[in-house]
């Protein structure tokens, strides 16, 4: 082996002889040291630091420190490579570092040192520390995702840098575990929390949480106080009941997901969980719903979290009680067993296709399989960047056969690029072996380069929104897609310049999506499957060794010195509500020093613990800044009847997110909201009777109606709405059930028998097994049971393992017909599209004809058109039926493309679920339409003109507007904003106060009431224009009413139906009440006073507070929404 040294002060090439010939040695071009943000873990007394060094070498390096760690390398041209390279530096001021490249393309291998390279420093943990709590009591916690834990907020003084995992031990008994950690630190790194579990439940004695540093130094010791003695009166389990009940086995997922203990509870005063064999901490807190706390009913979950997806069957659990007196068992255990769902045998076999396809000038692979029904089968397909894997979810891919056996189908678009030995290959999985398939592709273009990424720019929009800016090339194969964490992928859609070989792309991230991160991490991959990565360990990217910048809203909170929990005032207009009779208004106010004016905070309440899959911070209630005020507040509304307690809630402030419980233990009572009810009802509407109708097992001889006969109950809040969804294993096409308490046959909202009844016709039908798939029942208040559920109360809880949950139809006097229908006919409304244009032009709209002349065509079945396109997201449409006559359906599928839309590809087009009245099923892949001569591929073209999509919202008195829209370029001299005010004088030039390629704005904007257009110039093209309503200011009495479909259905497959909600906005600055109107053909309305036809806001809810809204439903006869009509009301000034 030969070694040369070298010095990385030195800088000079060097060269040496081999018997491989004349040798050029690496060159240290540039070095970048990082910015040390972290004291040296105590344990080791080392820093971790990540050095960026660009090297210049004819050749392929490897390069690792002397302790053995290698650093991952990025190509940025054929003699360029950069190296972020891992250091363990050890404490001290002046540590020099070392590193050695290699060459494995030489025999013996080539090794050159680079000694003393770089002079990095690492400082030691402060013996000087100071920590104090925040608030002196243990906050427990009950999360969403069903933990259980105890914290306590601290601040910790004298620190420069952020603090190691090691820096403090936390001591606790054996069965209790303590960790530490820093959290929502901002441009002050001093607030830490501490965290109490008990791991294992035992015998309790009182203890003293003790925090040391890392030197041993004492910092904080106090008793833990978060496990209370018994009370006078003590808490009496009076009954439980366990759902599915003790001994029974379920299908895992079928109906339920975990286990659920109903639990009569006298005097709740100490902690209540349900243990179980499959926990690895105390956990699984119960929930109130129902009555008081001297009597009350409660719900646990058992397994909690997963579900039965992190347990093993069977389960055992009990009742325990955790106080001062250890945990005590209330009864004894209950265990149940759970099964996967059996299926048959998946692939009888299978097999890959491929096909030219000289519209689009690509090579088109299509999977095939013939199998039967398995909701796990997948295909994948492996070939570079093009890697699709698609779930087989009913009706995609489905074609030839039933439900229970079918052929399977789909086409993609092979890549005509590969990268070294990449196999492109088809797979296809079900819980079995792979079958794999060589494709007998030979053609490929070879790049194994990776992409360069030039630049990553953040540009902020009013703090909340951020416009993601990445400059890159790949002259090889071409940029195929960017991803960052927490956004969707960014694609040719969003190049706003250039072109994938050479082009800047832009994609707006929302706070929402980055609150947790300090900086984005980034990956740009090319179509041939190379990637470059930037992130935490390859923070360095481009030939000037740039690392990307911190978030906008993070930024800010470092330049102006914000601690994010000093809340100079913090305050609910009300902390103690009660809801006994009817919702309550209420308005949370606060203050942050230094807060930039436009964040939008968002209150995120949790008032419905039963439903957790609501708990989603991007639909908050907004508030704003209030001048007047000097505050940022929210209003919002506490529904009737909840459980006394105090209520959990988020707040979302911008770069930060805080749970109530984080706010309780920093900022005290001043955080708790605590409601009262004299009696509560959280809990969800449940079903007491169900019975099979006409009974489980029918012999259909006649045309019939079939079903189930139910009863709903719930008292007080009342039942307002539900959706059934019932399929059969012959038909995953479900039939759509939903009723309101109008539907009732007898009783009311508190307890109500209705009918569920799906029509069968004797002459066509098909011998098959119903079943409620799926189901989701609604009270007046928004507490909802679900199925199937985890962690949800289950509506049919009394019945899973009743005989009458399925519904068996045998057909005697049917036709026999095992013969799929046909696709006759199938055409495009265009062969190809320009997909840079504005929403109006790209439409296509797809017309084909099926036949089926043995059973007929199936008019409750609507075909579905699939457009695919290699990194775009699939799109699905329902088609629509336009004609009927002897077993021959005419269909007609308008889609309108997403901007950029198989741009640089083309787009793929299949049609799947063509289905017959016997349930014969069929579908047809890309290469399926392309055999049979249709028209199965759109070309796709892709404009740089600019386009206009969207605006912000405006008022009269409005100076600024936000402009979204595609390719402005990259330049702010060579675009011009234009309004045109609608006033005689035309289009007016106007100032940019934000660029980016996809969003302007302006401050600019002339105040107006008048509706005006506004339109941009790029490089002398104009872009199409956009109308801009103004709202009017708000007035004493001023309001909005906006309505909003949630589904369209056809009943009897005669009478169109529409479901709508609607949302009445209190925009003036007084109160609303009485709000009355009418409205025509209405068949069901919740959530109204009814008289005919005139509708009123509730009794229980006659007023609209100022800034407020009310939301309530309707069901109409028809395919639009319904006009409100002859509007009164009251205005209280």
């Amino acid at each position: 082996m030969i070694w040369l040294e070298y010095s990385s002060s030195g800088g000079s090439s060097a060269s040496i002889s081999s018997s491989s010939g004349f040798i050029s040695s690496p060159i240290i071009k540039k070095v970048k040291l990082p910015v040390s943000d972290q004291y040296a873990y105590f344990s080791e007394n080392i820093c971790s630091l990540i050095v960026g060094v660009l090297i210049e070498y004819d050749g392929q390096l490897r390069v690792r420190t002397l302790n053995g760690w290698e650093s991952p390398v990025t190509y940025l041209n054929e003699t360029m490579a950069l190296f972020n390279i891992p250091h363990r530096v050890p404490v001290g001021s002046s540590v020099s570092v070392s590193f050695q490249a290699f060459d494995d393309s030489f025999n013996p291998q080539m090794t050159w040192d680079f000694d003393n390279y770089a002079t990095l420093s690492c400082d030691p943990v402060p013996n000087n520390l100071i920590m104090t709590p925040k608030q002196n009591k243990w906050q427990l916690v009950y999360d969403i995702y069903r933990m259980m834990y105890w914290i306590k907020a601290f601040e910790v003084n004298e620190l420069t840098k952020s603090l190691p995992y090691d820096a403090f031990t936390c001591t606790v008994p054996q069965n209790f575990q303590c960790s530490f950690s820093e959290f929502f630190n901002g441009a002050k790194i001093k607030n830490y929390l501490a965290q109490v579990i008990i791991i294992t439940p035992g015998p309790f004695t009182p203890f003293n949480v003790v925090i040391k540093d890392a030197y041993g130094r004492v910092l904080h010791s106090s008793a833990f106080d978060g496990i209370q003695a018994p009370f006078n009166p003590s808490l009496v389990v009076a009954s439980s009941q366990m759902y599915p009940v003790a001994g029974s086995t379920v299908t895992k997922k079928e109906m339920v997901n975990s286990a659920m203990y109903i639990l009569n509870i006298l005097n709740k005063n100490n902690i209540l969980n349900i243990a179980s064999n499959s926990d690895y901490m105390v956990q699984n807190a119960i929930f109130p719903t129902f009555g008081t706390i001297g009597n009350g009913t409660y719900i646990g979950f058992t397994p909690g979290g997963l579900g039965f997806d992190s347990a093993t069957s069977p389960i055992t659990s009990h009742i325990q009680i955790i106080d001062s007196q250890g945990a005590k068992r209330v009864g004894g255990d209950s265990s149940f067993s759970f099964i996967e769902k059996n299926y048959d045998t998946i692939a009888v076999y299978s097999y890959s296709l491929v096909m030219e396809n000289a519209h689009i000038g690509a090579t088109l692979i299509n999977a095939e399989v013939y199998a039967s029904l398995n909701p796990n089968t997948y295909i994948s397909n492996e070939n570079t960047i093009f890697y699709k894997q698609v779930d087989t979810s009913y009706p995609w891919s489905f074609s030839y056969g039933t439900i229970k056996y079918h052929r399977l189908s789909s086409s993609y678009i092979a890549s005509p690029y590969k990268s070294g030995s990449n196999l492109e290959v088809i797979v296809i999985r079900a819980n079995q072996s792979p079958d794999t398939f060589p494709n007998s592709i030979t053609n490929y273009i070879e790049d194994k380069t990776n992409p360069f990424v030039k630049k990553v720019e953040l540009v902020g929009v009013l703090n909340e929104k951020v416009v993601l800016r990445v400059y890159a090339s790949d002259s090889g194969s071409g940029i195929a897609y960017i991803e960052t964490a927490g956004s969707r992928r960014t694609s040719s859609s969003d190049l706003v310049y250039g072109t994938i070989f050479d082009g800047v792309f832009e994609t707006i991230l929302s706070f929402e999506s980055y609150y947790l991160g300090r900086s984005p991490s980034v990956t740009v991959c090319d179509r041939a499957g190379n990637c470059q990565d930037i992130y935490y360990n390859k923070p360095f990217y481009n030939m000037e060794l740039e690392t990307i910048p911190l978030f906008p809203s993070y930024k800010y909170v470092l330049e102006n010195n914000i601690d994010p929990f000093d809340f100079t005032s913090f305050e609910f207009k009300y902390n103690d509500v009660d809801v006994s009779n009817g919702p309550f208004n209420n308005t949370l106010c606060f203050r942050v020093p230094n807060a930039d004016k436009n964040i939008i905070p968002r209150f995120v309440p949790l008032f419905t613990p039963l439903n957790p899959e609501r708990v989603d911070l991007l639909n908050g209630i907004p508030g704003a800044y209030d001048h007047t005020k000097g505050l940022y507040c929210i209003s919002f509304q506490i529904p009737a009847r909840m459980f006394s307690g105090e209520l959990d809630y988020y707040l979302l402030f911008s770069p930060n997110v805080y749970g109530s419980f984080f706010l309780k233990s920093t900022i005290g009572n001043a955080a708790q909201l605590r409601v009262f009810s004299s009696f509560a009802d959280q809990m969800p509407p449940i079903i007491t009777e169900f019975t099979a109708y006409p009974s489980n097992i029918v012999e259909i001889t006649e045309n019939s109606n079939i079903g189930w006969n139910i009863r709903i109950e719930d008292s007080p809040n009342g039942f307002k709405s539900a959706e059934f969804n019932i399929t059969s294993d012959f038909d995953l096409e479900p039939y759509i059930i939903r009723i309101t308490p109008a539907n009732a046959i007898s009783g009311n909202e508190n307890s109500g028998t209705y009918q569920l009844r799906i029509p069968v016709t004797a002459s066509t039908c098909r011998s098959q097994t119903f079943r409620i798939s799926s189901a989701s029942i609604t009270d007046t208040q928004g507490h909802s049971s679900i199925l199937p559920s985890t962690s949800n109360v289950n509506p049919l809880y009394k019945f899973l393992t009743s005989s009458q949950l399925s519904l068996a139809i045998t057909c005697p006097q049917a036709a026999v017909d095992n013969i799929p229908p046909v696709l006759t006919n199938f055409a495009s409304s265009a062969n190809t599209i320009d997909v840079g244009t504005h929403n109006a032009l790209r439409s296509l709209t797809f017309t084909f004809t099926t036949s089926d002349p043995e059973s007929g065509i199936s008019s409750r079945h609507n075909p579905y058109i699939f457009l695919n396109s290699p990194t775009f997201t699939t799109v699905k449409q329902v088609s629509k039926l336009v004609s009927y006559a002897i077993g021959v359906a005419t269909y007609s599928c308008t889609i309108q493309l997403p901007y950029g839309y198989g741009s640089y590809q083309g787009i793929l087009v299949s049609v799947y679920g063509i289905v017959d009245n016997q349930l014969n099923i069929n579908g047809y892949s890309t290469t399926d339409l392309q055999s049979l001569g249709f028209q199965s591929t759109i070309k796709v073209t892709y404009s740089n003109n600019p386009v206009l999509d969207t605006t912000s919202a405006i008022n009269s008195t409005g100076t600024s507007l936000e402009i979204y829209g595609h390719k402005f370029g990259i330049d702010s001299t060579k675009i011009t904003l234009q309004v045109d005010y609608q006033n005689g004088q035309g289009w007016k030039n106007t100032p940019l106060s934000l660029f980016s390629g996809i969003v302007v704005m302006t401050n600019s904007i002339t105040p107006t009431s008048t509706p005006f257009y506004v339109r941009v110039i790029v490089d002398g093209i104009t872009s199409n224009s956009l109308l801009v309503i103004p709202s009017l200011p708000a007035l004493p009495c001023s309001y909005v009413v906006e309505q909003t479909i949630v589904s369209t259905w056809i009943n009897s497959e005669i009478y169109p139906f529409l479901q709508a909600s609607i949302t009445i906005k209190n925009t003036g600055n007084k109160a609303l009440k009485l709000f009355s109107f009418k409205m025509d053909n209405i068949d069901q309305i919740w959530g109204v006073d009814t008289a005919g036809n005139r509708y009123t806001l509730p009794s229980w809810h006659s007023t609209i507070n100022a800034y407020e809204q009310y939301t309530f439903g309707y069901i109409i006869k028809g395919t639009t929404v319904g006009e409100l009509k002859d509007i009164t009301l009251e205005c209280l000034v």
